[in-house]
């Protein structure tokens, strides 16, 4: 496979780095905030992101679209078409930002086929997946597409293996964030399997904990 290497050993697929210097060419038109919400706007970008890669004269080859609240927005293929990555589109105003993805974290520590993957998942079910499926495949990663609210050519390809700049964040809902702004002055981050593994169950734990501390007794259930 073809994968350029940006720092040591942390590979980004070539097509995504195309994808990448392309969007910083165009400088996307970006949406205002939908009724006061960025999120509203945010999903708007990404419907904007989407219709320039369906419609570029190469890329279109390559992309592929996903049903609504999958855990990817959308799947790139690599030149060759023998693999294909899922993306999660992100438009930010930097500063910390809600994008884990439990599924993604499967994909990216396992050897499970993304159409296998579950439609959604426990934290039980993302112990058991990874420690019955756990593989060292440096070319699997879930992938970000970050473009820059403010500037629309700052754009940057990461994947969840690369981040440097993951916060806890004791939201169950979300047990970890990226804070952008810090994220797009370095380059991406090498880590061993073993290391990611640990990262991400040590966070997570951080997390969990931390909203587990911060229910008052009373609310606690007796055991």
């Amino acid at each position: 496979m073809d994968y350029t290497q940006e720092h040591k050993s942390a590979f980004t697929p070539q097509i995504l780095l195309d994808i990448g210097c392309a969007l910083r060419a165009e400088g996307i038109s970006i949406a205002e905030k939908v009724e006061g919400e960025g999120r509203g706007g945010s999903l708007v970008d990404e419907g904007t992101v989407k219709k320039f890669l369906f419609n570029h004269q190469i890329f279109k080859e390559y992309v592929e679209d996903v049903p609504p609240r999958y855990y990817c927005d959308i799947y790139v293929y690599d030149y060759n078409k023998k693999m294909r990555h899922p993306v999660n589109i992100k438009t930010s105003v930097g500063s910390t930002d809600n994008c884990f993805s439990k599924i993604g974290l499967v994909y990216a520590l396992t050897d499970i086929s993304d159409g296998d993957l579950p439609k959604s998942m426990t934290y039980q079910k993302l112990v058991d997946l990874i420690k019955t499926h756990k593989s060292d495949l440096a070319h699997r990663d879930y992938w970000y597409l970050c473009v820059d609210k403010k500037d629309s050519t700052n754009v940057l390809i990461r994947g969840m293996k690369q981040i440097n700049c993951w916060v806890v964040n004791i939201n169950p809902s979300n047990t970890l964030q990226v804070n952008w702004t810090k994220e797009k002055t370095m380059p991406p981050k090498y880590r061993t399997y073993e290391e990611v593994y640990e990262f991400f169950f040590t966070s997570i734990k951080k997390s969990l904990q931390g909203f587990w501390n911060s229910i008052p007794n009373e609310l606690k259930p007796t055991l």
